[in-house]
């Protein structure tokens, strides 16, 4: 399915085998059998091919011969069913019309050799809010959580006067230009979490909308994350991969956090403030003067300019007539699709493959690091509609070699340091230290930056892994790691947590370090009795998959717990009830 989001995504997993597979509507016949909903015996064993496909219970054969322009005014005519169905009340019709619209896009994206023409884009942008009204989306009536005020004071005044100069005003139309890669994103997140609208605005104080922006003080990513602070939010940093430069995973993080800000402080000039330079710095003014009026605070500087920068840009934004800008058109998000790549590969030889710039690539995975995937398995984003092409010719890429090199940190010095302590404090040598900083004696200065080694990572790992998985198709047990979840288990080997609960008769969610599993849906079965699987195609829904299998919607959701609906995975194994 594809995800409607800023970035519009689908998922393709590699390496996942499926031990039994089911076709709707065979009619191969089977050594043993079950009947269907319809009396029909279904095969379940000794099926002819080794994957499930759909092609004879789709279209999708007979429209690929069309020209784009009948697909594309067919797809609109479905989305206009699905409208009506809508105003009917009838969610069942237009989620059919839904998917059919989809399926037509997708068919239209691979017809364009990869290219989405601006009337797709359109067409794409419209379904998000679509499906939102079709599953009666909690976050549409959220109640939002305070307001922002437009103070208009001298202060403010101010940086709107500094933005209205002509080369910052430049680099103001250039941010709001860029917004338009993510801010249908951040506007659902910030909806969803009941917090102001005017928030998705921010990254332009932050970083001017740049997803590999990074500051003096290490702070890295569109939402200007600095490392502690990503990895209390879930976002991860290897030697290949930083989560705080992709902006699909650090906007949750960024809001998540600020919505805790708000929390602590009940106002969000405050929240914006401890945002900017921590939410230690703001308490302890608070409780030093009793005062939380931010406008009466004596913070640092750049946090006492921070707040009245960011209404500065509301307020060009909202009012650009006013101040005679001229705001551009922004650009549309990026369309991908995401290939699970299980081993190490250089963007350079995939864009060769796709015959795309690098750059182009690069843009859709702005947290890889040096250009080069990790050795554990990677979720690539490529062009919508180029996912076959580099799923069919993975073997042919070849495997990168490639050790990032080790990380460099950043040390101010404090009164009563020395090269020795540093040193030992980061576990390296003195003449390490004058070397990465070009020091001749052993003098240094308070306020000084020195670089100072951080962690290597010259090995096959990815950090906070103790060791990788096996090969997901060999494997049939599983030992359990540090940090391992069935979550984490199930999505890797490419089953359910329902079926490794059934196969190692589980009870509860807890796993222990050591604990061997047996992992359903390798080896002899799918852990589900009566139970068979099917690997996810390219256009595939559960509605879609439900209808073709003449299971309930219900019955196929309650049997794969784990898999999101919005976001499913081209190659993923789900489970289909007997």
């Amino acid at each position: 399915m594809i995800r409607h989001l800023p970035l519009i995504g689908l998922v393709i997993l590699v390496g996942c085998a499926a031990p039994r597979t089911l076709e709707p509507g065979s009619h191969t016949t089977p050594q043993t059998g079950t009947a269907d909903t319809a009396g029909n015996t279904v095969a379940v064993e000794e099926m002819p091919d080794p994957d499930l496909t759909l092609d004879h219970v789709t279209a999708a054969n007979s429209l690929a011969l069309r020209d784009p322009d009948s697909l594309l005014a067919d797809a609109r005519l479905r989305y206009d069913a699905a409208l009506s169905a809508l105003e009917r009340s009838d969610t069942t019709a237009a989620r059919a019309a839904v998917d059919e619209v989809l399926e037509l896009l997708v068919l239209l994206s691979d017809d364009q050799k990869h290219a989405a023409t601006p009337e797709q884009a359109e067409l794409l942008r419209k379904l998000g809010p679509l499906v939102d009204r079709i599953q009666n989306r909690r976050h549409a009536a959220a109640e939002v959580r305070g307001s922002i005020p437009r103070v208009l004071n001298r202060r403010v005044q101010q940086q709107i006067n500094l933005f209205l100069k002509d080369r910052s005003l430049d680099i103001l139309k250039t941010a709001y230009q860029r917004s338009g890669r993510y801010t249908p994103m951040i506007r659902e997140e910030l909806a969803a979490r009941g917090m102001p609208p005017e928030l998705q605005w921010l990254p332009i104080v932050e970083s001017g909308f740049k997803p590999r922006a990074f500051s003096w003080a290490a702070a890295a990513g569109m939402w200007q994350f600095i490392h502690d602070t990503g990895k209390r939010y879930g976002l991860q940093r290897s030697g290949w991969v930083d989560d705080r430069f992709d902006p699909i995973k650090a906007t949750p993080a960024a809001l998540a956090y600020l919505g805790d800000l708000y929390t602590m402080f009940d106002d969000w000039f405050l929240a914006m403030a401890a945002y900017n330079c921590g939410e230690n710095r703001v308490l302890r003014e608070i409780n030093r003067t009793g005062n939380r009026d931010y406008w009466k605070m004596r913070l640092p500087r750049e946090t006492r300019n921070y707040v009245p920068k960011f209404l500065a840009v509301l307020h060009i934004i909202e009012n650009a007539e006013k101040y005679g800008v001229e705001l551009p058109d922004t650009h549309d998000p990026h369309l991908f699709e995401e290939v699970r790549i299980d081993k190490s590969v250089a963007l350079q030889h995939v864009a060769d493959l796709l015959a795309m710039p690098q750059d182009d690539l690069k843009a859709l995975n702005t947290d890889i690091r040096y250009g080069v995937t990790p050795p554990t398995g990677f979720s690539l984003r490529v062009p919508l509609g180029a996912g076959s092409t580099l799923l069919g010719s993975l073997d042919e890429l070849p495997e990168s070699n490639f050790k990032p090199p080790p990380e460099v940190r950043r040390y101010r010095v404090r009164r009563g340091d020395t090269l020795g302590h540093i040193a030992r404090r980061f576990r390296t040598s003195v003449s390490r230290l004058r070397s990465l900083n070009r020091i001749r004696g052993s003098l240094i200065r308070v306020g000084q930056l020195l670089r100072v080694p951080g962690r290597n990572y010259g090995g096959q790992q990815w950090a906070g892994q103790t060791a990788s998985y096996g090969t997901p198709k060999d494997a049939a047990t599983h030992t359990v790691r540090r940090g391992d979840s069935l979550t984490r288990i199930a999505r890797y080997y490419g089953t359910s947590v329902v079926a490794l609960k059934l196969a190692n008769g589980l009870r509860g969610d807890i796993i222990h370090p050591g604990q061997v599993l047996r992992l359903s849906g390798n080896g002899s079965g799918s852990g589900t009795s009566g139970a068979v699987t099917y690997n996810i195609r390219s256009g595939d829904t559960l509605a879609r998959i439900a209808r073709a299998f003449k299971v309930t919607l219900a019955a196929l959701m309650q049997a794969n717990p784990d898999v999101q609906a919005r976001r499913l995975q081209i190659g993923q194994r789900i489970i289909i009830p007997g």
